[in-house]
């Protein structure tokens, strides 16, 4: 029956009832694992000599076999001149003449452990020819090169330092300070900021939908339960440091803060700012972090609520072209105000991402998610799954762009206490960003972004709803 007899009553028992009931309470925050498309090492390149390949086709495989001084003049001369691709096939060669020389057959063997990326086996072959002879001073520097590629910065660092008390090539000398200098920028404080203008036309995601039905009697949603305008700004703000302790074993730091401003809807003003302080293990191919994290979050210019918990990520290339991103994270939080203590709880989240280089213009990655959230009111609480598919290509022109798609499902624990039914979601979203490389102001570089998100809920009435967006965002690294 729907008769406006039941209106002014209707009106007033929706008023009546806790917000938590028919409400959108804020999001609770997540950070998946994140793919880096970025080099795994960047070698700078340098030779102590010249050599012309041509040599090698005056000698057979014969006559250098029977000429081990000549073998070995060779040998060292491809070497220096950084011509590795001519190094497996002389070295079989050097290996099968009287009495080689087994320092230089180290030597080599560390150099090709180096370009297949097995740095442990070259680091041990440079530092037992140093034991021997110290004063070897190439053997130093491609040892502090293949340090620096497995992100041993300290003691990379210091065989650099040793290197520039001696008399060195100009080209090797050069290098030698371009990489302290790199050194020391990897050990600096990363920043990144970003901020854009927001208009928002459903900043509360409430659905647009005037009235509530409870079997044939409607009530009809108060003014502020259906969907706010708002405008502002949204910002992020980060920062992070690692401090290499010894070899790859590194301690970090990390704060991450981000927020929504606006000047004519505070009540939807809402930051966040987490604090991790743990331990890292780093190598070319593999980063694993172990951070314990505190966090705080401000709803409405009020104190919302604070976190704490761990959060553990890994990150390996297992090809040039292939990565897995694994983070799982569990944390708990408490709310400040007595009316929001039902949503106190903890939560478990599991997510991965696996990274392809298609060539060095264009990647793809595909994500997927898991997020459990155990409130002390089981209503509130839900189960959420959700795949991610994104698309990175660098055009013609300066031109890149970004594209993510993702498709969720959110299932609710418990009978939602106005409805008496078992809320269920579904989840899109689609981002595209466009920005032009080399197009930039003061470091900072402009990027255009379209958003859609929609949530279709089996509680239509309250939690079914669709927005889009299209924004200019600033943002800089440094």
């Amino acid at each position: 029956m729907k008769s406006s007899y039941f209106f002014p009553c209707a009106i007033l028992t929706l008023a009546c009832l806790p917000p938590a009931l028919w409400a959108n309470p804020p999001e609770l925050e997540v950070k998946v694992a994140t793919p880096d498309p970025r080099p795994q090492a960047v070698r700078m390149v340098g030779n102590f000599a010249n050599f012309d390949p041509a040599e090698l086709k005056t000698a057979t495989t014969k006559e250098l076999r029977e000429n081990p001084e000549l073998t070995r003049t060779l040998l060292n001369r491809v070497i220096d001149s950084g011509q590795f691709h001519l190094l497996p096939d002389l070295l079989a060669i050097y290996r099968q003449t009287a009495q080689p020389d087994p320092i230089l057959i180290d030597y080599s063997e560390a150099i090709l452990f180096g370009l297949r990326g097995e740095y442990r086996r070259g680091i041990a072959l440079y530092q037992r020819i140093l034991a021997a002879h110290p004063d070897f001073d190439p053997v130093r520097f491609r040892l502090a090169q293949i340090l620096f590629d497995d992100r041993q910065h300290r003691a990379a660092a210091d065989h650099f330092r040793r290197l520039q008390a001696v008399r060195l090539p100009p080209q090797i000398a050069t290098l030698t300070t371009q990489y302290l200098a790199a050194i020391a920028q990897r050990s600096q404080w990363q920043f990144h900021f970003g901020v854009n203008y927001l208009q928002e036309n459903n900043v509360n995601n409430a659905s647009a939908d005037r009235y509530i039905y409870l079997g044939n009697v409607p009530f009809e949603k108060t003014p502020d339960s259906l969907p706010q305008k708002a405008h502002g700004l949204n910002y992020v703000f980060n920062a992070e440091k690692s401090i290499n302790l010894v070899g790859s074993h590194y301690a970090k730091i990390e704060n991450n803060f981000h927020g929504k401003t606006f000047w004519d809807n505070y009540a939807y003003d809402d930051q966040s700012d987490r604090l991790s302080v743990g331990y890292q293990y780093l190598r070319a191919k593999t980063g694993v972090a172990l951070l314990p994290f505190y966090e705080m979050r401000w709803y409405g210019n009020h104190r919302y609520n604070r976190g704490y918990g761990v959060r553990g990520e890994l990150n390996h290339w297992f090809s040039p072209k292939w990565q897995l991103s694994l983070a799982a994270e569990r944390g708990e939080l408490k709310h400040r105000a007595a009316e929001n203590r039902a949503a106190d709880g903890h939560n478990l989240l599991l997510s991965a991402t696996l990274l392809h280089l298609l060539n060095a213009n264009s990647y793809l990655y595909l994500g997927s998610d898991y997020l459990a959230d155990r409130p002390r009111e089981a209503a509130f609480g839900s189960d959420r799954k959700t795949v991610r598919l994104g698309w990175g290509q660098a055009w013609w022109g300066g031109i890149s762009s970004r594209v993510q798609l993702s498709y969720g499902k959110r299932d609710f624990l418990a009978l939602h206490k106005l409805f008496l039914q078992v809320r269920h979601d579904k989840e899109w979203a689609a981002t595209l960003t466009l920005w032009k490389r080399d197009f930039y102001y003061w470091g900072i570089t402009p990027k255009l972004t379209f958003s859609y998100n929609k949530v279709k809920s089996n509680l239509a009435q309250l939690y079914s709803t669709e927005k889009k967006r299209l924004f200019l965002s600033l943002e800089k690294a440094f």
